[in-house]
Parts: structure tokens; C-alpha cells; sequence
């Protein structure tokens, strides 16, 4: 075999750009072929309403960014600010705030190339500065159940308020945005922002609209006004008229990331986890049941743990709500917002983002560090 051959060169490429992907699915298809889940049950386990809207989003940043929108708000916002660290601030800020409203996955698609290219106007390291977006997308929009899906699945298992919901979670938010304001102290120094933001070209008005009138159908979506379906058919459009020319380099991988993940998570129920967790060599019932959260987050995430879990809660939502939402920080797949805002940021800092993984890990269990113990005692003085 010819391993210089530029087919097999290709292949290498896509296979290390895609490797979360592809990992993804062939463990979603040995769980599809060896009959955990049924291929025919297929439609009904993958939410295609959700995938439309992650469809149609991508499709909507590729548009503003490529209108020149991006630019002109990330230069405007520059010229508020001298120096870096407050910018990083109010970034991390506006990160938490937006994934209140929006989800996480969608404040990170704002926020970080926003981030990026803020980055390249105003030359300062913006690796530190999308690591704590990603921490505070998940460690701060966790206060409503909108926040992520695994506070919308507690949500709808509860059966709590949006008040109630809200009030359990401000403690936890807050501690966390103690966490968050020291670590931008720490992470990034004061520097001057003495780079005069330049904007090139003009603003294209067509491609502009396009891109705010599908973001707009897909926020109409997430507050349930209408369906996915006019998001999708829109993006769709756009795709193949106004980014026809670059339909290559459009990635949406994401898509299918999410479509595997659905059926992983369906071939995990099928798993004698139970017992396993039932039987933790240490502590009580509370102090096994948050710890399996975390732990268990870890290796396949917190929302799958969060569904396998909650037959375990006993009403102790709470801890199952504090655990899962703080083990979003440690690995890079505790969270389906952490792998996100990695591939995010290697496509838009268009250099596949070396290193950034071992760096986000080791912040990242830096605020494990931090949240969990914390969140514990604030769990166990509410009782």
C-alpha cells in the first residue's frame, strides 16, 4: 500500500480532523449491529428537531461571519477597552449570560469566534480566554433549565417551577462565578490593547440579513414558538444560494456528532450500571450518588449520566443537579459543550487548535477542583 498516495494522505487528514466523529459512530454502530438498539427504533430515539436547529445555526454564524457582521461588532467592542484582562470579562460574562438564555452550545457558537476574531485584531493569546467561555458557558448557564440539556431533562423529571429550579441553582452559579473571576485574574495579564482594530471590506447587507434571519428562526425555535422545520429549510437555502461558493468548507460535523450521541446514550441504558453504583465501596447514599455524577461524567458525559442517574435520585435532585452540572468541568468529554467549543475554535483559529486540549483539561479540573467540594457544602447547608 502506497501511504504517500495523496488518497490515503486525505483520508489521514479528514480521520485526525474528525476523530470525535468518527470515534462517535462506531460506537454508536456496535451498539445499532449488536442489537442494544434497535436500527428500527432509530428515528425515535434521535431528536432530528435538535439537529435541524444545529443545522441551521451553523449555517447562521457562517453567514454573519462571512458577511463582515463579526468583524464590525468585535472592532467596535475593542475600542470600549485599554487592556485585555477586562475584555476577557466581560467575554466569560457574556458567555455565562447568553448560555442562561440560549443553551451553552449556542453561546459558545457566539461567543468564541467573536473571541477569535478579537484575537486577531488585537493580537493577545485568546486560548486561556475560550477555555474559561467554555468553563462558564457550563458552570454559569446552568441557573435556568435552558442552560443545558441536562437541566432540561432534570427539569422535566422534577417537575419544579422555573422559580424553584432558579433558586437552586443561584448558589451553586455564584460560587462558580467566584471561581470564574479568579481564574481571569490569574490566567490573563493586564495588557494593553494598543492595536487599532481594522475592518476590511464592506459590510455584504445580503448575506447579513440572511444570517440574523435564521438565528432569529432558531431562537424562535428554542422558546418553542415555532417548529425546527422554517430554520432548517432557510439554512438550507442559504447554503446552497449565498455560501454556495464555499459549501466545502462549511463544517458541519457537529450534526452527526450529536446524531451518534443520541444513540449512545440509548445503547448506555441497556447497561447494568445500577448495582454497580449501589454497591460503591464508601459513604451514604447522597455521597455516592454525587460522586458517581462526577466520576462517571468523566468518561461518558453528563448528559447520558444525568439520564442513567435519575432513576437513582430519590428525590435528591438537588446533589444529582449539582453533581452533573460541576462534573461538566475535568475531561474534555465530561461535557458535550467542552468537545464542542474545541472544535469551534480549532475551525475558526483555522490551525486545528494544538495543545488547546491539554490546556483546557488541566483548567479544567482546576475548577473541578473548585465547584465540586463547594457545591457539596452548599448542597448539604440547604437541607
Amino acid at each position: 500500500m502506497d501511504y504517500h498516495s495523496p488518497v490515503i494522505r486525505r483520508v489521514g487528514v479528514f480521520l485526525q480532523e474528525q476523530i470525535l466523529v468518527v470515534s462517535l459512530g462506531v460506537v454508536a454502530a456496535y451498539f445499532a449491529l449488536s442489537g442494544r438498539v434497535s436500527i428500527a427504533r432509530t428515528p425515535g430515539i434521535v431528536d432530528f428537531e435538535l439537529l435541524m436547529v444545529l443545522a441551521a445555526l451553523l449555517v447562521a454564524v457562517e453567514l454573519l461571519r462571512e458577511s463582515g457582521t463579526f468583524e464590525r461588532v468585535v472592532a467596535g467592542t475593542l475600542r470600549h477597552f485599554n487592556h485585555s484582562r477586562p475584555f476577557v470579562g466581560a467575554m466569560v460574562g457574556l458567555s455565562g449570560l447568553i448560555a442562561m438564555f440560549l443553551t451553552n452550545d449556542v453561546a459558545l457558537f457566539i461567543v468564541i469566534p467573536f473571541t477569535v476574531l478579537a484575537g486577531r485584531l488585537s493580537r493577545f493569546d485568546v486560548r486561556n480566554a475560550v477555555i474559561l467561555e467554555i468553563a462558564a458557558a457550563n458552570l454559569l448557564g446552568c441557573l435556568t433549565p435552558l442552560g443545558n440539556p441536562q437541566n432540561l431533562f432534570l427539569y422535566h423529571v422534577t417537575k419544579w417551577s422555573v422559580g424553584r429550579f432558579v433558586a437552586t441553582m443561584l448558589p451553586f452559579c455564584l460560587w462558580s462565578a467566584l471561581g470564574l473571576a479568579f481564574a481571569v485574574r490569574l490566567l490573563e495579564p493586564k495588557a494593553g490593547i494598543t492595536r487599532q482594530p481594522e475592518v476590511k471590506g464592506a459590510l455584504d447587507p445580503m448575506r447579513a440579513a440572511a444570517g440574523v434571519a435564521c438565528f432569529l428562526l432558531v431562537v424562535l425555535e428554542i422558546f418553542r414558538v415555532l417548529p425546527a422545520w422554517p430554520a432548517a429549510v432557510l439554512a438550507t437555502l442559504c447554503l446552497v444560494t449565498l455560501l454556495r461558493h464555499r459549501l466545502g468548507e462549511v463544517d458541519l460535523s457537529i450534526v452527526p456528532l450529536f446524531c451518534f450521541a443520541f444513540i449512545i446514550v440509548e445503547g448506555l441504558r441497556t447497561f447494568a450500571v445500577y448495582r454497580a453504583i449501589l454497591d460503591l465501596p464508601f459513604g451514604g447514599a447522597e455521597a455516592r450518588l454525587y460522586a458517581a455524577s462526577i466520576v462517571f461524567s468523566q468518561v461518558i458525559s453528563n448528559v447520558p449520566v444525568a439520564i442513567l442517574l435519575e432513576p437513582l435520585a430519590d428525590e435528591r435532585w438537588t446533589l444529582l443537579l449539582y453533581g452533573v452540572n460541576a462534573a461538566g468541568c475535568g475531561t474534555i468529554v465530561a461535557s458535550l459543550a467542552n468537545l464542542l467549543g474545541w472544535r469551534i475554535f480549532g475551525r475558526e483559529s483555522g490551525n486545528g487548535a494544538p495543545g488547546f486540549v491539554a490546556r483546557q483539561t488541566l483548567i479544567s479540573f482546576a475548577f473541578l477542583a473548585w465547584v465540586a467540594p463547594g457545591a457539596w457544602l452548599i448542597a448539604q447547608m440547604a437541607r
